[in-house]
This record gives structure tokens, sequence and C-alpha cells, in this order.
């Protein structure tokens, strides 16, 4: 198996079609079939199946096409970082969060990779925390903000990044809202909105916490994004749990209220794969992202939150 055979199989899978693949690399069809035929008699396996429209992956060519991706992928970046050595960081860098996350940091994080390294392509993939240390044991994002309490895994480097309080969410005119902080006995008491995915991130620390106090929680609806759940809390007199720091405009205009769960946080740590050097790009990126995140909440535009970095300098 060789570089040259991976970037054929990659072709054939993304058009789906011999014909179309070979015009797509400038060779021939009949020089593209042999290459492919080579590397299914090395693997043992039948990659496509061919049909009138074109040619089907088979299941052993879906399981190679994330491995190719990644290696065509980082290869890439090799070579990119080679190149550059005597210049600015350059290539893209996949950053993977979640979609509450992103409502927060994503703008300023482009903006300010934008402004420091014009040559770095950041891509922001938003996903779950589960899904995302598949993506990086993958290869297929080269760094992630994962969720606690259960990240650490040995194929993983994490870095505790910062601690956020869960807080109560609610319209501001909401005559039910409490007055001050609650406690998570207060919760099956009022109407939820359940947002997040089911024993991950927020909705598996609300989950457990209202286990451990011994109360069942019976929410009206549950959704999967913050934004989905806010748009359904405006309608009425409904609350959820969740990060106030998405929802921090609609606070500060009056719209919505955030209150602190007692003994209800998350801790979010930094996390990328330790079986593979990170490009420079990711480093910049890397260092970029905690900057911005310190500065997000030493100047206060991240309600509720702890910084866990080291101090600067």
């Amino acid at each position: 198996m060789d570089v040259r055979q991976l970037r054929y199989f990659a072709a054939i899978a993304q058009h789906g079609h011999f014909g179309r693949a070979a015009a797509s690399l400038h060779i021939a069809q009949p020089a593209l079939s042999r290459q492919i035929k080579l590397l299914e008699e090395e693997l043992g396996v039948q990659l496509f199946e061919r049909h009138p429209r074109g040619a089907a992956p088979t299941e052993a060519a879906m399981l190679l096409s994330d491995r190719a991706a990644f290696i065509l992928r980082y290869l890439e970046q090799v070579r990119i970082d080679v190149a550059a050595t005597q210049g600015d960081p350059r290539g893209p860098v996949a950053l993977g969060m979640s979609p509450g996350l992103a409502l927060t940091l994503a703008p300023p994080l482009f903006e300010a990779i934008g402004d420091r390294y014009p040559g770095v392509q950041l891509q922001i993939v938003e996903d779950f925390t589960d899904s995302l240390q598949e993506r990086l044991l993958h290869g297929t994002v080269d760094l992630a903000i994962l969720n606690g309490p259960d990240v650490e895994q040995p194929n993983l480097v994490t870095t505790k990044l910062m601690d956020e309080q869960i807080c109560l969410i609610g319209r501001a005119d909401n005559a039910l809202f409490p007055s001050g902080p609650v406690d998570v006995r207060t919760l099956p008491s009022l109407s939820l909105v359940m947002a997040g995915v089911a024993r991950s991130g927020v909705r598996e620390i609300v989950e457990m916490a209202a286990a451990q106090a011994g109360v069942l929680l019976t929410p009206k609806v549950e959704v999967q994004s913050l934004e989905v759940a806010k748009r359904i809390i405006l309608r009425g007199e409904l609350f959820t749990a969740h990060f106030a720091a998405p929802i921090k405009q609609d606070i500060d205009s009056g719209l919505l209220r955030a209150t602190p769960i007692h003994g209800m946080h998350l801790t979010r740590f930094t996390a990328r794969a330790s079986d593979r050097p990170a490009s420079r790009a990711t480093t910049v990126v890397m260092e970029t992202m905690t900057d911005v995140v310190r500065t997000l909440v030493d100047r206060g535009l991240w309600p509720h939150a702890q910084l866990r970095l080291l101090p600067r300098g």
C-alpha cells in the first residue's frame, strides 16, 4: 500500500465512479483500476462494487476511507509544516467543540486566528464529547474541547481548561423564577426543557446531580441544542439547566435570567491524540484558543466560568 493508491482510493470514494475519479486525477481509467485491484489484492478484500451508475464502497472500503483520509491529511500537513519552517504556520486545523460552546467561543477565535495567523484555515466541528473523542482517535479532528468528567483516555493528551457553572435559565419576567441560586431539589417543581444529549455533557451532569439528590426530573420537552431550548423558553414559563455564556446577550438585554444551581458545574478539557505530534498550525490554534478563553473570562464576557489554566507568563 502506498500513498498513490490511497489517493486513488479516496478519489473513487469521493466521486463514486471510476471514470469521474480518473478524470479528477488526470490519469487513464485503466491505470486507476489496476492500482485499486493491486490494493484489493494486498488487503485481501473487495473495496468497490461496480454497478451501472458507478461504484459503491463495501464495508471494508468505508473503514479504509476514514484511515485514508487521516493519512492523506496528515501527510499534507507534514509537507506544509516542513515547507513553512522559516515562515508563519499554515494549513488546516479541525477544532471540535460542543454546539453550545461554539456559540461563545467560535466567533472571537476565528477573529483572533485571522489576525495572528492568516495562513491557518480553522474548521470548527460541532459535536458532542463521545463523538469528538472518536474523531480525535481517527484523526478527523486535530484538537477538541471535551466536556468532563469522563474524558481522560490513554490515547488522548488532555489538559483542564475551565470549570463552568450550570445555571437555571428562564425568561426574566417569569414570575416563577427563583430569587437567587437554587438547589437541584427545586428542579422537579419547574417546567423544564432538557437540553443536550443523554449521558453526555450538560445533560449528564444535571441528571447525575438529580439522581444523587434523590429527585426525579420529568422534562416537558427534550431538545439537543441550547438555541432550540431558548426559543421554547421565550414562548412561555419554562426553564432549562445550561450554561449562561451562550445567552449572555439575552441576559444583558433583560430578556433572560440565569442563576447558578448549587454544586452543578462541568469541567472542560482541551484534548488531542497522543500517538502523533501536533502540527505547527494546531499548536498555535491551541495557544490562541487559551488566550481567547482567558480574555473572555477575565473581562466578564464568559459568565459563571473559572479558569483552570496556568497563569499567563
